[in-house]
């Protein structure tokens, strides 16, 4: 297979991908959370680590400091602005950025305008048996047990014209969620929207520095 075919640099196209893929998972995961645990909820303050490392593991990698590493890494930023690659990175980044920006706004929104409707949603909570106590894992596995697939699947299915047609109800179940999550779903999306701002700079940075004719 073409895939696994090796190049004239000694390692398939596939493989060189996992190995540049995993070590950046490995090393920004980290940094992720350790300046979650340093900043704590200051987000703004971890703002720029990505560039940084992407910016010295570019730097490093055109001084030739990174051995064949080094190489691989240049290797795969250069096909990322190249051919289905990059039409692939253009429509991720975009996917979720609007889903990012989408889940930030409504949370924001639950929290805010739509505050009064949270509450009355949460006392009818309370009312119907339903605590926060009672909305971890085995309680919400319960609580879904109890309800047919199909009518599960319809309920997804909804979703997107739940969000059109009533905003302000997804709004304050999101935000409702967050809640209950100790806010890390706004706090996970927050980071998703920075990493992929910081990502789109660090691709347009490249693309002039790789492809200028």
């Amino acid at each position: 297979m073409a895939l696994f075919k090796k190049n004239y640099h000694g390692a398939s196209p596939f493989i060189e991908f996992l190995i540049v893929s995993l070590s950046l998972i490995a090393i920004l995961i980290p940094l992720r959370i350790i300046s979650k645990i340093i900043f704590e909820e200051e987000l703004l303050g971890s703002l720029g680590l990505i560039s940084i490392v992407l910016g010295m593991m570019l730097f490093l990698s055109k001084k030739e400091k990174l051995g064949r590493f080094g190489k691989m890494f240049i290797r795969q930023i250069i096909k990322n602005h190249k051919g289905k690659r990059k039409w692939f990175m253009y429509i991720q980044t975009a996917l979720f950025l609007s889903i990012g920006i989408l889940t930030v706004f409504s949370i924001h929104m639950g929290n805010n305008e739509y505050y009064i409707l949270k509450e009355q949603i949460i006392t009818e909570f309370h009312r119907q048996g339903i605590t926060e106590s009672s909305l971890n894992y085995e309680g919400i596995k319960q609580i879904s047990s109890q309800i047919p697939l199909k009518q599960q699947v319809e309920v997804v299915i909804a979703l997107p014209l739940l969000i059109i047609q009533n905003f302000e109800i997804f709004s304050a179940i999101l935000a409702i969620t967050d809640n209950l999550m100790g806010g890390w779903v706004m706090y996970f999306w927050q980071v998703v929207l920075i990493e992929i701002i910081e990502v789109s700079v660090f691709l347009s940075i490249t693309r002039k520095i790789f492809l200028k004719s």
